[in-house]
C-alpha cells in the first residue's frame, strides 16, 4: 500500500499528510525511487536533469528551496488545473489539492484535465494523477473535499492559491489564510478578462475586491486562453512568495484585458 502511494505521489483522504510523513520517515520514498517504481521506468530521472531548463532564471539554491515548500491549491478546475501543472513543473516539493467537484462536459472548453477519459472523476484526484506522471520530485496530495472541511495537517502550507469560482468561498479562504498567517494568491476569470492579486497575512485584499456576497447568476463565459494566462500569473506570484521576493501585487491586484492587450495594476 505504501509503495503504491509513494509511486504515484497521490494520497486521498484526511490521513494523507500523516501517511506521507511516515513514509518519508521510514525511508520508503527513497527506496521506491531506487527500485525504479516511478511509472515503471527502467531508470530514475535525476533532479538536475529534470529542472535543468529552470537554471539561469532560478539559481540552484532557489530550486532547492522550492523543493522544501508546500502549497495548497484551492479548486482544481480551470485555473487550478494549470496552476498545479506549473507548480509541479517548476519543482515545488509538495502540493495539497482541494476540490469536491467532478468533471462534466462543459469543463472541456477550458480545463486542462477535463478529458473524455476523466468525465465524472474528481478534479483534485485527476490533477494529482497527471502530476505524478510529470516527475517524481513533487509529492501531490488530493483532497476531494471542500477546503473548509479540511483538517489542520492538510492546511500546513507556505502559501495558498485561490482558484475558486464562488465569492463567499473566496472570502472564507481569505479569512482562513489570515487566521493561519498564510499568504494567498488570488485569481479570477470572465471571458477575455481576469484579475490576479496577492493578499499577505493580516491584510484584506479579498474583502476589498469582493465587498459583498454576489447574487447567484448564470455561469459566466470562460475562455481557455484567459484561464491559462491568469493561472500562469498566479504561479509567478506564488513562486515569488516562496522565494521571499517582493512583488508590486503584494496587497494589490492587476486587471488583465486580453481583448485589448491591457495589463492594468491597481494603484
Amino acid at each position: 500500500m505504501c509503495f503504491l502511494t509513494i509511486r504515484a505521489f497521490v494520497v486521498n483522504g484526511a490521513r494523507a499528510a500523516e501517511q506521507l510523513t511516515a513514509a518519508r520517515g521510514a525511508g520508503i520514498v527513497r527506496k521506491a525511487i531506487n527500485n525504479h517504481l516511478f511509472l515503471g521506468a527502467s531508470t530514475m530521472p535525476s533532479f538536475a536533469d529534470t529542472f535543468a531548463r529552470n537554471q539561469g532564471a532560478l539559481s540552484d539554491a532557489e530550486q532547492r528551496l522550492l523543493q522544501e515548500k508546500r502549497v495548497a491549491v484551492i479548486g482544481c478546475g480551470g485555473l487550478g488545473g494549470y496552476v498545479v501543472e506549473e507548480l509541479v513543473r517548476i519543482g515545488v516539493g509538495r502540493l495539497h489539492l482541494f476540490d469536491p467537484d467532478v468533471f462534466s462536459p462543459s469543463n472541456c472548453n477550458r480545463q486542462l484535465n477535463a478529458l473524455q477519459s476523466t468525465q465524472g472523476r474528481n478534479k483534485a484526484e485527476a490533477a494529482a494523477d497527471r502530476a505524478a506522471d510529470i516527475h517524481p520530485f513533487s509529492a501531490v496530495v488530493a483532497y476531494p473535499q471542500d477546503f473548509r472541511a479540511a483538517d489542520q495537517a492538510a492546511l500546513q502550507v507556505d502559501a495558498m492559491v485561490d482558484c475558486l469560482d464562488d465569492v463567499q468561498a473566496r472570502r472564507d479562504l481569505a479569512n482562513l489564510c489570515n487566521r493561519r498567517g498564510v499568504p494567498l494568491v488570488h485569481g479570477a476569470v470572465s471571458g477575455w478578462y481576469g484579475q490576479v492579486g496577492v493578499q499577505l497575512p493580516g491584510f484584506d485584499l479579498i474583502k476589498r475586491l469582493y465587498p459583498q456576497r454576489a447574487a447567484a447568476g448564470p455561469a459566466p463565459s470562460v475562455l481557455s486562453f484567459t484561464v491559462a494566462v491568469i493561472a500562469s500569473l498566479q504561479v509567478a506570484e506564488a513562486i515569488k512568495l516562496l522565494l521571499g521576493q517582493s512583488s508590486s501585487l503584494h496587497n494589490s491586484w492587476m486587471h488583465i484585458d486580453l481583448k485589448d492587450g491591457d495589463f492594468l495594476r491597481a494603484e
